[in-house]
């Protein structure tokens, strides 16, 4: 399985499906064991060519621990969001993993990505264009799906993959086949 960490700074809970791009600012910190993780945002345009990946799954926990300084209003950064300096990822233990929902990736936490050759599960708007098993797929301009592509010309760089299954209409889930090109 071809799987990408990404780092969820999005704001907002991301969950298994949403079709993700490359976020225009990066992490300065790697991801646990030294891999690179890249930071995403959904998707919010048709034929984006910073597509990445569809989110697959949480990998790790962001634990701030006690990385904020004497005084700090630790409740209200976690209440924001906010991450302290120095913080640190830990990868879930197998009896974590057991009892966790993974299918969300709250902020702050460290997720997979699907990016290439992997069947899973992706939103999908039909309202664009229905689709059909077969049916090549890209970025839509519904926050965090896909839309079938319905103009070859701007496809180029912005496919995300093929249809597996079908959807006549309205937003929903379907499996597809991650080709990112």
């Amino acid at each position: 399985m071809a799987l990408l960490q990404f780092v969820n700074n999005v704001g907002e809970d991301l969950e298994q499906g949403d079709v993700v791009v490359i976020a225009s600012r990066q992490p300065d910190a790697q991801a646990p064991m030294g891999l690179a993780a890249i930071e995403v945002d959904l998707t919010k345009a048709a034929y984006d060519s910073s597509v990445c990946g569809v989110v697959y799954d949480r990998y790790v926990e962001h634990k701030p621990g006690d990385a904020y300084p004497p005084g700090a209003d630790v409740a209200e950064d976690k209440r924001k969001g906010a991450r302290a300096k120095g913080a640190a990822s830990r990868a879930f233990s197998v009896d974590e993993l057991e009892r966790l929902d993974r299918t969300k990736i709250a902020p702050g936490q460290v997720g997979h990505l699907v990016v290439s050759g992997v069947c899973a599960v992706c939103k999908v708007d039909a309202d664009v264009a229905p689709i059909k098993p077969g049916d090549l797929l890209t970025t839509s301009a519904t926050k965090g799906h896909a839309q079938k592509i319905v103009d070859p010309s701007k496809a180029t760089g912005s496919v995300l993959g093929k249809a597996l299954g079908s959807f006549k209409k309205g937003k929903g889930a379907i499996p597809i086949l991650v080709t990112l090109q």
